[in-house]
């Protein structure tokens, strides 16, 4: 059997911040297993509005919405969020102590 591996998040550990064009700011925290990002409304302990799934691997990063905020809000919206979402993490894993490093 193998021997479980080290998640690749810091599990709490908030990678950044980003507002959209309208001011609102979003918070990016690792999950508690750090296999999971949460996107946050506001502050770290925020409303998680969505997940973003395989943080740490670009390729295969996808976000996973959340709340009544997926349903009441436009498509357009949504990109937006998910592009700097995934800007924001890109920069939070690279920049952050012991990066985990992106491929």
């Amino acid at each position: 059997m193998a021997r479980p591996q080290r998640p690749p998040l810091k599990p709490g550990v908030v990678y950044g911040e980003f507002a959209n064009a309208s001011g609102t700011v979003f918070v990016l925290r690792a999950s508690r297993s750090g296999l999971r990002m949460a996107v946050c409304l506001h502050h770290d302990e925020g409303p998680q509005i969505a997940v973003v799934c395989n943080p740490t691997d670009a390729s295969r990063r996808f976000i996973r919405w959340q709340s009544q905020l997926w349903s009441s809000n436009p498509k357009d919206w949504k990109d937006e969020l998910k592009a700097l979402a995934f800007a924001a993490i890109d920069t939070g894993l690279c920049s952050a102590p012991n990066s985990v490093g992106m491929p």
